[in-house]
């Protein structure tokens, strides 16, 4: 709900002044391409950018994010908010390459900062 959404901003040490919650990625792959790299460039501006997907599509969207953002690009994944396992783990998207965590029909809030 919205407190894991504003739980996950602040755990990602993003802007949290200037922020934008887009809810749901678009489901058809080049809206969702665009959709990314759109998102990537108001975060390079230093407004943070806070997305979701629905937890079975969260690898595909993770995948995606790899793909289509910039090395230098900063992503928060956090995962599992207030549950036993959870994740919250900020990275560049050349350091998430390395390691890829199974978000797999986990709850998920993917956030892209500066």
């Amino acid at each position: 709900g919205p407190n894991s959404m504003m739980m996950a901003l602040m755990a990602s040490g993003f802007n949290g002044q200037s922020f934008t919650f887009s809810g749901y990625l678009p489901i058809e792959q080049t809206e969702r391409k665009n959709k990314i790299i759109q998102l990537e460039s108001f975060a390079k501006k230093n407004h943070t950018q806070l997305f979701m997907d629905t937890p079975f599509r969260n690898m595909k969207t993770l995948e995606e994010l790899l793909k289509y953002c910039k090395p230098d690009t900063l992503l928060c994944i956090a995962c599992n908010l207030m549950a036993k396992e959870e994740f919250i783990c900020t990275k560049s998207i050349a350091d998430w390459k390395k390691i890829k965590p199974d978000l797999h029909k986990k709850p998920c809030i993917f956030i892209l900062g500066k």
